[in-house]
């Protein structure tokens, strides 16, 4: 598996939807090496770059996790493989 990921979070801000996230990558060795987060009014954009050399499931395990956390919360979370994202976001 690609050792970075690129997770996007995005929805109505509430207290606790960092914590759930961030509480999954720790329960399962994932390291957030760069997050940025912007919240509007309401809302809250945040995006991470996390390191899964460590993470024991495959990678369509942690997109239908993170999917999971998301319902939970009431946002969408999104990963994508850092080569996939950079492409798709490449000038």
């Amino acid at each position: 598996m690609t050792s970075k990921i690129i997770v996007t979070l995005v929805g109505k801000d509430h207290a606790g939807i960092i914590a759930a996230v961030c509480n999954y990558f720790a329960q399962n060795d994932i390291n957030i090496l760069d997050l940025s987060m912007t919240t509007v009014q309401d809302f809250i954009n945040m995006i991470l770059v996390v390191d899964v050399d460590k993470y024991k499931k495959t990678f369509p395990g942690l997109v239908n996790d993170l999917d999971r956390i998301g319902e939970e919360v009431g946002c969408k979370v999104t990963a994508q493989k850092e080569e996939v994202f950079s492409m798709m976001h490449r000038i």
